[in-house]
C-alpha cells in the first residue's frame, strides 16, 4: 500500500508502508510520518489512518502514535515502553496495554527481539 505524502524537503513521495517506523501525532492533530531515512506530514488523523494502516498490521500503541511492530528493536513490558530505530537514532514510545498484548504476541510469533517482562 502506498501512501502520498510530503517530505521533510518539501516533495511530493508515495510512501509504501512497509518503510514506516511509526507514525505520531503533535497533539494539535498534525501528523508526521517516520521512516528510517526521513519525516512526512499527511493530511489526516491518527484515527484514520490507524483504520487504514491495521490492515498492514501496524499498533496503535496510545492515543497518538502508530507503530510498524516489525520495526520494534525491543520491548519492556516491564517500563511499558517500545524501542524502534530511525537514521537519527533510538526512539522510544509508551504502550498501552491493549497494544502491550498485540506487541507481545507479534513479537513472540518472531522470536526475534528481546522482551523484558517482570
Amino acid at each position: 500500500m502506498l501512501l502520498p505524502l510530503l517530505s521533510s524537503s518539501g516533495e511530493h513521495r508515495l510512501l509504501d508502508v512497509k518503510e514506516i517506523v511509526y507514525l505520531q501525532t503533535n497533539g494539535e492533530g498534525k501528523l508526521t510520518i517516520y521512516s528510517y531515512d526521513d519525516e512526512y506530514k499527511m493530511i489526516s488523523t491518527i484515527k484514520e489512518l490507524s483504520d487504514l494502516l491495521e490492515e498492514s498490521g501496524f499498533v496503535r500503541t496510545d492515543r497518538g502514535t502508530l507503530i510498524h511492530p516489525e520495526r520494534v528493536e525491543a520491548f519492556d513490558g516491564i517500563l511499558n515502553i517500545v524501542k524502534l530505530r530511525t537514521r537519527n537514532g533510538e526512539v522510544i514510545t509508551p504502550v498501552s496495554g491493549k497494544a502491550q498484548k498485540q506487541i507481545k504476541h507479534y513479537l513472540k510469533s518472531l522470536n526475534e527481539v528481546k522482551t523484558d517482562e517482570e
